[in-house]
């Protein structure tokens, strides 16, 4: 993660920096989102954070080649007791980095290009104030291929933000939306040629963070508080996340299962004889891993 604040302009960049990787968040750095987001919070001269990434791609999701257990010791799957935990401890703002980008008190952008997949397109794209595009990006939540559309939680935000037709469209087919697609849909605030995104995201910051403090404070207020009306907020989602936890499906066992004994290249080669499955993995983007 690589982190930089420019006290001319008041705006705060964090970096995506594991190219390699198309960027896959590790727990490591989904970690370490939460302590810019807290750093960012605190810091008078700031009034706008842009999330980035370094090389081919804006970010593939969370890292699912990493040893899942990381997480706690002992844990080596999602449980049912594990998604009460994790439940409560977001209701209370103790985890969760996405909760932690939605709760940001400055405007939050996101400069996507490449992948913008699975959990980058749900818990930052969907999450943050403004989305700014590559035309050519590819976004969505590629793994519901395998998985099925996405959780209940992040259904909720995906549905407000899509609308429910094209929430349905996204989640059943796991085609990725292209950057002006995404656009169409409302997702995203604006578009440019890939070459061009980085100007066209500094105009826009720029603009914004040109506000004076307090009133950028007050605009942010108006807009956390509004998403708390339309039932949004952490404590209102909560049981729709245990109830994900109570759903197991078997399409799911199986590609983790099979991640376990040949990685996540071989299981998405395995589930690519499902009749009507669209490889995430093609049309650009090649040797995409990380994905979840």
């Amino acid at each position: 993660m690589l982190y930089d604040v420019d006290r001319g302009t008041g705006i705060a960049t964090i970096t995506l920096n594991r190219p390699e990787k198309h960027n896959a968040l590790s727990v490591p750095m989904r970690d370490r989102i939460v302590d810019l987001i807290a750093e960012v919070d605190e810091d008078d001269d700031v009034r706008a954070v842009v999330f980035r990434g370094k090389g081919r791609s804006f970010c593939s999701g969370n890292e699912i080649n990493e040893e899942w257990g990381q997480r706690r010791p002992h844990e080596r799957r999602r449980t049912l007791a594990v998604g009460y935990r994790y439940g409560a401890d977001m209701a209370w703002g103790r985890l969760g980095f996405s909760q932690a980008v939605s709760r940001c008190a400055k405007v939050t952008v996101a400069q996507v290009h490449g992948y913008c997949a699975a959990a980058a397109y749900f818990m930052i794209a969907c999450k943050v104030d403004l989305v700014l595009a590559a035309e050519d990006a590819r976004i969505g939540a590629l793994e519901a291929r395998f998985l099925g559309p996405a959780g209940a939680v992040a259904s909720v935000h995906i549905n407000r933000i899509l609308g429910m037709k094209a929430a349905r469209r996204t989640g059943y087919t796991a085609q990725p939306m292209s950057g002006l697609e995404a656009q169409r849909l409302g997702l995203v605030y604006a578009c440019a040629p890939a070459a061009e995104l980085a100007t066209l995201t500094e105009a826009v910051v720029r603009r914004v963070a040109m506000r004076s403090p307090a009133e950028v404070d007050h605009l942010v207020a108006r807009l956390r508080a509004a998403e708390a009306l339309m039932n949004t907020s952490v404590p209102s989602i909560t049981g729709l996340l245990v109830s994900h936890f109570l759903q197991p499906g078997q399409d799911e066992a199986d590609f983790w299962r099979t991640a376990k004994e040949v990685g996540v290249g071989g299981a998405l080669d395995a589930d690519k004889a499902l009749r009507g499955a669209a490889d995430p993995r093609s049309r650009g983007v090649t040797n995409v891993e990380g994905t979840s």
